[in-house]
């Protein structure tokens, strides 16, 4: 477009962006360089500059404003001026006494390397470069401290388990720690193993833990053990004061990942546990994988390591042939649906390593806890104020959060400790209850069950006073079971709630190194003044109540106290239904048998009573003829054994006069004999009218269709004992305490 001509021509207007210097670029030149002039002006002349300077705040002013014109400040989100007043008025008010100008002056100056670090370039990688070189087992990249390789943690103390951490990452800037790829491997007992994988928890200082997907199975029996063919755990044989070394549990681990080939696990080059022997501390470090001391290439591999430890991770694998198998078709669930994902996954990590990666080195918990001199353990044993004086603080700025928490166990496992402890040998007396008994184990051996809890939220509060008790609070969103046949590929979500919020409370007393506050040990006073107190109380409510107390001091014993409650609605599928109906009815025909049991033992010992003593009736249905001189039984009437006949009045009274007519025992034996036999046929062709099944599955229908539209809450309050006399061992033998 030609100008027009009537039009003076402009000057044109020079653009900063061209140039790359910001508008205002002057000032913020001019404005460091003359504020460092005037410093330089005031120490040469004047006597209170130079206290100033000394003190480090002219310093830490200069950095601030230096920072603030290359555009990388500390604390950006707090305006420039109210930092420097706010910087400048606390060094007035220190500078009035020479003991708060030292204890400033030794604050000062860590937050001035602190500033330097963050916002000059040349500073940190200074630092950086030097501490590659001094500190090699450490990984530096920009503002992050890396530690991976580390060794195991061993637990040896209630239970026996390891502890792996596969890296860790410190970040100076943000002030927060994130642990990279958490397994734990507990044996609860001999024949139970727990089994739990974190991809990654986040903590950061003062202010929150953040922790992923929690994944977790229990695992009963030999064959779904790792930890199965374990050694002796309280194996000495190395020496007391090594503290990297190879122990029972850790040779496990590593036989367990290199053995086992049925079960699915990750590759060998990967898991840590190619090789075991023993070393020292320093060979240890020198294990730790060492990155390039270019900024460049050292963050390349700091990446490279954390995306190797993510995907041969136990979680991203499950989740990995789960969809493999959605894309095979031998799974009906949606990639999109991930609750029932979640489910599949566990049901995957079940047949997973309970430790897929364990380290070449362990270190022991009792190991660490003698590390520290023992006039330190004991001037701490003294102070037992500091500790709460920690924890107060650390539970008060550090509420968690969790993403889930996914526990699952095998039907297989669960099917067998039915058989062990609910039916027994009762299969044996009964059809009906060996029906129930496969009905239940064909529901439960093909499955997994799995149990998602999501959003969950805890915090917990520790007191500083004694007087007052430690109290936990946690909150989950969101409640789901589900039934998962890994054969065929189905998930089944089979219960559902709104939500729950569980509660602890726990006494002060149980914390570590206050074994000085428990309550002594009651005497036998104190027992004959509770014993008083139950037959004194007023109505069966203070008399149940009244009698715990005296049953919890007889014992020696303190509570946890444990408050759970559901939010309503709930809803539950037809199959657990069916399950619940069929597991009700075979513990009352159980109970029933197990009564016939007890009055038949109660009879035999009756039989051995001599003459005058009553004997104890076998059966309260049978009728028996008062004219037969050998008590022959007549009939039986099924109705519950529950009633009581008076023909058992006529059966003891003939008892007690063929004792005095002295008719031998023999006699008395063989006629227990056919009453026992008689009347316990009688009582099993009764058994299946007492229960009956479509009255069970009538009020399990009612009560399930209820709890779909009730409104409330659903809960358990109880107590978990815990024994007293552990915390007073040692106790008198230690010095008093210098603050309580």
């Amino acid at each position: 477009m030609a100008p027009n001509p009537g039009m003076l021509p402009r000057k044109p207007v020079p653009n900063a962006r061209e140039n790359n210097v910001r508008p205002g670029w002057v000032s913020q030149l001019t404005f460091p360089v003359s504020a460092t002039s005037i410093l330089l002006v005031l120490v040469l002349t004047l006597q209170w500059p130079r206290r100033w300077l000394y003190s480090g705040c002219a310093i830490e002013s200069l950095a601030i404003l230096s920072g603030h014109r290359e555009g990388c400040r500390i604390l950006p989100s707090i305006p420039l001026w109210t930092v420097l007043a706010t910087l400048n008025l606390i060094y007035s008010i220190c500078s009035t006494s020479w003991l708060l100008y030292g204890l400033f002056t030794a604050a000062c100056y860590p937050c001035l390397l602190l500033t330097c670090l963050f916002q000059f370039r040349v500073v940190a990688g200074f630092a950086r470069r030097n501490l590659r070189r001094w500190l090699r087992q450490l990984h530096f990249t920009r503002d992050k401290i890396a530690l991976f390789n580390l060794p195991a943690l061993e637990i040896d103390t209630d239970v026996n388990g390891l502890f792996v951490i596969r890296g860790v990452t410190i970040s100076l800037s943000s002030l927060s720690l994130v642990a990279h790829g958490i397994e734990l491997g507990l044996m609860l007992a001999d024949d139970i193993e727990l089994a739990i994988y974190v991809d990654e928890v986040t903590v950061s200082l003062f202010r929150r833990i953040e922790i992923g997907e929690v994944y977790a199975n229990v695992k009963g029996g030999k064959v779904e053990m790792s930890f199965a063919e374990l050694d002796d755990p309280t194996d000495t044989a190395a020496d007391d004061d090594s503290v990297f070394i190879e122990t029972p549990l850790l040779r496990a681990a590593t036989a367990g990942s290199k053995g086992f080939q049925d079960r699915p696990k990750l590759r060998e080059s990967l898991t840590g546990g190619s090789y075991i022997k023993d070393s020292s501390a320093k060979a240890i470090f020198d294990a730790v994988r060492k990155l390039s001391p270019d900024d460049t290439k050292a963050e390349q591999q700091y990446h490279d390591i954390l995306t190797e430890i993510r995907t041969t991770s136990a979680v991203y694998q499950s989740r990995a042939r789960v969809r493999q198998k959605i894309k095979a078709g031998n799974n009906g669930i949606s990639p999109e649906d991930e609750k029932d994902m979640r489910a599949a996954m566990c049901a995957e990590l079940h047949e997973i390593l309970s430790i897929p990666h364990p380290p070449t080195r362990s270190v022991r918990v009792t190991t660490l806890q003698h590390l520290s001199p023992p006039y330190v353990r004991r001037f701490l044993h003294r102070l037992p104020f500091l500790l709460r004086l920690l924890i107060a603080p650390l539970s008060y700025f550090h509420n968690i959060t969790i993403s889930g928490i996914i526990a699952g166990g095998s039907g297989r496992w669960l099917s067998e400790l039915l058989l062990q402890k609910v039916f027994k040998h009762y299969t044996d007396c009964s059809a009906e209850i060996r029906r129930l008994e496969r009905k239940i184990s064909v529901w439960l051996a093909k499955a997994n069950f799995c149990l998602q809890l999501t959003n969950i939220d805890g915090n917990a509060q520790v007191p500083l006073n004694i007087e007052y008790d430690i109290f936990t609070y946690l909150k989950f969103r969101d409640m789901m079971a589900y039934r998962t046949v890994p054969e065929d590929g189905t998930i089944i979500q089979v219960a559902r709630l709104g939500g729950a919020v569980a509660t602890f409370t726990i006494p002060s007393y149980l914390l570590p190194h206050h074994e000085h506050i428990v309550p002594p040990r009651p005497t036998k006073e104190d027992e004959e003044r509770l014993a008083e107190a139950v037959e004194d109380a007023d109505g069966k409510p203070q008399t149940v109540q009244a009698a715990q107390v005296l049953e919890k001091a007889q014992k020696d014993e303190t509570e946890i106290k444990l408050s759970v409650h559901g939010s309503l609605p709930a809803c539950f599928d037809q199959s657990l239904l069916n399950f619940i109906a069929a597991l009700v009815k075979a513990t009352k025909n159980i109970e029933s048998f197990n009564e016939i049991e007890e009055e038949e033992a109660e009879l035999q010992s009756g039989g051995e009573l001599s003459g005058g003593e009553d004997m104890a009736p076998l059966s309260p249905t049978a009728t028996l003829s008062p004219d037969s001189e050998t008590s022959s039984v007549r009939s039986f009437s099924a109705d519950p054994p529950v009633r009581r006949d008076t023909g058992f009045k006529t059966f003891t009274a003939n008892i007690r006069q063929n004792l005095k007519d002295k008719t031998t025992s023999q006699s008395i034996k063989n006629l227990a004999k056919d009453l026992n036999k008689s009347t316990k046929d009688g009582m099993k062709k009764a058994i299946g009218g007492l229960v009956n099944d479509r009255w069970i599955a009538k009020v399990v229908g009612k009560i399930a269709a209820k709890l779909e539209t009730a409104q409330g809450d659903l809960g358990y309050s109880g107590a978990i004992p815990i024994p007293l006399e552990p915390y007073r061992a040692g106790a008198e033998e230690l010095p008093s305490k210098l603050l309580p």
